[in-house]
C-alpha cells in the first residue's frame, strides 16, 4: 500500500492521482460490485475534452451552474472546480469569493457513499491553496441520490457534464424507471440511455450538455427512440469519436463518444448535420467534417476518420439495402451451450427419423473471407455435424448464402468478415445449420449477385468503412445490417467484383455513380423520411 501511495504521489497531476485512486477503489470492491455499479471512471484527458467542448459552445465557468448527476470519483467536478477557480482569479475575485462562487455553481449526485466521500476530499485537495488563503472550507453539494430520480431538479442546471454508468437494466429497474423514461425505453435498455434522457430534462432550455458514453446509442436498435428524442429536444452540436478504447479506459470493451448538446424547447424531430472530430493516434482530435443525423430512428453514421465524411454523406442518400441484392439476414439458430440436439465430430450413418447437416461455426469463416468447414474446430470443439428432426426444421439453410462473423470489433481490420458458402459444398450436403455467432445472408431471389460476388462487395474496404461508421457495438447486429446503405445493384457490374480495382468502383458508386450525391439544399430532406 505504501508503494501505491508513492506511485500516486509521483503522477504528473493531482487529477491523474485522483483518477487512479478512484479506479483502485473500483478494483478493490471486486468484479461483481464493479460491474453491478458500473464503476468505470473518466480519464482526466477525456474529462478535459468534455469541459473544453462545453466552454467552446458557450458554457461559462463564472456565470453558470454545472452539475454531474453520476459524479463517481469527481472526474468532472474537480477539473470544473479548478477551471472555475482560475476564471474567478482572472476576474480579480478574492480567494474567499472564489470558493463561494464554486459552492454556488457546482453540484453532483451519486449512489455510492464512499465515492461521494472521495469526491468531497478530492475537491478539498484540489482547492487546498485557495482554502488556506481564505481560511474557508467550501461545501460543494454532492447528494447521495439516484441521479435518475432525484426530485426538484428539472431545468435547474445551466450545464450538465456526465460519464453515466453503462450496463443493461435489470427487470426490476425497468419496472422502477419505466414510467418516467417510457419515451426512450425499448427492447432491453441500457442505463446510460436513461441518463442521456435525464440530462435533457435537468438542463435548462438553452443549457449545454456534455456526455461521455459508449457509441452504441448512435446506432443500436434499442436506442431508436432516444435518437429521435435527441433531435426533437436538443441541438446536437458536436460528436467526438474515440475508437481506440484500450488507451482510454481499463476493462472497457466498447468504443466511446463525447457528445455535446444544447437543450431546447421540444419540436418535431428534423434531420440535421453535426460536427465530428476524431481522436488520432497522436492523442489530438482532428476535425472529420460534418455528418447527417436522420430523424427516423435509423442509425447515425459517424465518420471514424476525416476521409470518411464525404463518403458517408453520399451513402446516406443510397436507398439500396440487402434485399435489393436478393438477400436476407438471419442469426444462426443453434446456441451451443443450451441446444440439446445431438452433435458429431464426423457425419454419422443415417439414423431413423433424423437428418444430419453440417454445423457451421464462426471460426469456419477465415479473416481472408474463405469458408472452410471445421477450420479451427477439429481439436478445440470437434462438433461438425448436428442431427435435426426434418429438412424443413427452422435453422436449416438450404439456399445459396454468404456467412458473416457476428462478433467483431473496431480493433479488427474488417468489421464485416464475410465468406461465400461454396456451391459444390452446399450441393453435397443439401444444407447446413449455423450456430448463433454466425449471421447467414440467405439468397431469397434470383439475382446476378451470387454469393461469391456479393461476399466480395461486403469485403471491400469501402463497404466496411460505411458499416463501421454506423456500428457502435462489438456485435454485427441485424438492425445495422438491414440499414446498411449500398449503391444501387444496377450501378455495379457483378463481374467487376472479380477485379482487383473493385473497391475503387464501389467507392465511385457511393460518391455519385450509384446514388444521388448530397447537395447543399438536400440536407433536410431525403427519400428515407429525413424530414
Amino acid at each position: 500500500m505504501d508503494q501505491f501511495a508513492e506511485w500516486l504521489a509521483a503522477q504528473e497531476t493531482f487529477n491523474e492521482s485522483a483518477y487512479w485512486l478512484a479506479t483502485a477503489y473500483a478494483i478493490w470492491v471486486g468484479d461483481a460490485t464493479r460491474t453491478a455499479r458500473s464503476l468505470y471512471f473518466t480519464p482526466p484527458r477525456l474529462a478535459d475534452r468534455v469541459i473544453k467542448n462545453l466552454v467552446t459552445q458557450g458554457a461559462s465557468l463564472t456565470q453558470h451552474h454545472w452539475h454531474d448527476p453520476a459524479c463517481g470519483g469527481a472526474a468532472f467536478l474537480v477539473p470544473i472546480a479548478q477551471g472555475m477557480a482560475k476564471a474567478c482569479q482572472e476576474l480579480g475575485l478574492s480567494a474567499r469569493a472564489t470558493l463561494k462562487k464554486i459552492e454556488e455553481s457546482l453540484s453532483g449526485s451519486d449512489l455510492d457513499e464512499t465515492l461521494i466521500y472521495l469526491s468531497q476530499q478530492f475537491l478539498l485537495m484540489a482547492l487546498a491553496p485557495l482554502i488556506a488563503a481564505a481560511g474557508h472550507q467550501p461545501k460543494v453539494s454532492i447528494r447521495c441520490a439516484d441521479g435518475l430520480t432525484a426530485r426538484g431538479v428539472n431545468g435547474a442546471y445551466d450545464v450538465v457534464a456526465c460519464n453515466p454508468p453503462y450496463r443493461k437494466l435489470k427487470a426490476t429497474e425497468v419496472a422502477r424507471y419505466g414510467g418516467r423514461y417510457a419515451t426512450v425505453i425499448e427492447g432491453q435498455p441500457n442505463i446510460y440511455g436513461l441518463f442521456i434522457d435525464r440530462a435533457l430534462s435537468i438542463a435548462r432550455r438553452g443549457g449545454l450538455i456534455g456526455l461521455l458514453t459508449p457509441t452504441s446509442f448512435l446506432s443500436g436498435t434499442n436506442f431508436s427512440k432516444l435518437r429521435t428524442k435527441l433531435l426533437s429536444h436538443s441541438d446536437v452540436l458536436q460528436i467526438d469519436m474515440l475508437s481506440d478504447r484500450t488507451s482510454m479506459f481499463i476493462d472497457v470493451e466498447q468504443e466511446t463518444a463525447i457528445t455535446t448538446l444544447r437543450s431546447r424547447e421540444p419540436s418535431r424531430a428534423v434531420a440535421t448535420t453535426t460536427s465530428v472530430a476524431v481522436l488520432g493516434n497522436d492523442g489530438d482530435f482532428a476535425t472529420a467534417g460534418t455528418c447527417l443525423l436522420p430523424n427516423s430512428g435509423r442509425p447515425w453514421a459517424i465518420p471514424r476518420s476525416p476521409e470518411d465524411a464525404a463518403l458517408l454523406l453520399a451513402a446516406e442518400q443510397c436507398e439500396a439495402r440487402l434485399r435489393d441484392y436478393g438477400y436476407v439476414a438471419r442469426v444462426g439458430h443453434l446456441v451451443a451451450y443450451r441446444d440439446e440436439r445431438v452433435r458429431h465430430a464426423a457425419r454419422p450413418p443415417a439414423s431413423k427419423g433424423k437428418v444430419v447437416f453440417p454445423l457451421v461455426w464462426a471460426t469456419d469463416i477465415s479473416p481472408q473471407g474463405q469458408f472452410i468447414h471445421g477450420r479451427e474446430q477439429r481439436l478445440a470443439r470437434p462438433e461438425l455435424f448436428v442431427e435435426v428432426d426434418a429438412v424443413s426444421q427452422p435453422g436449416v439453410t438450404r439456399r445459396p448464402s454468404v456467412l458473416l462473423q457476428r462478433l467483431t470489433s473496431s480493433d479488427q481490420r474488417r468489421r464485416l468478415v464475410a465468406a461465400p458458402v461454396p456451391a459444390d459444398w452446399l450441393a453435397e450436403h443439401g444444407g447446413f445449420v449455423s450456430e448463433n455467432h454466425v449471421i447467414v445472408l440467405e439468397q431469397i431471389a434470383e439475382t446476378p449477385w451470387l454469393p461469391q460476388v456479393f461476399a466480395r462487395l461486403l469485403q471491400t474496404e469501402t463497404v466496411d468503412r460505411v458499416f463501421r461508421s454506423m456500428s457502435g457495438a462489438s456485435n454485427v447486429s441485424l438492425f445495422e445490417l438491414n440499414e446498411l446503405p449500398l449503391p444501387r445493384p444496377e450501378a455495379l457490374n457483378p463481374l467487376d467484383a472479380l477485379e482487383e480495382a473493385f473497391d475503387a468502383v464501389v467507392e465511385r458508386a457511393y460518391l455519385g455513380y450509384g446514388c444521388d450525391v448530397l447537395s447543399n439544399d438536400s440536407v433536410g430532406v431525403s427519400r428515407h423520411g429525413h424530414q
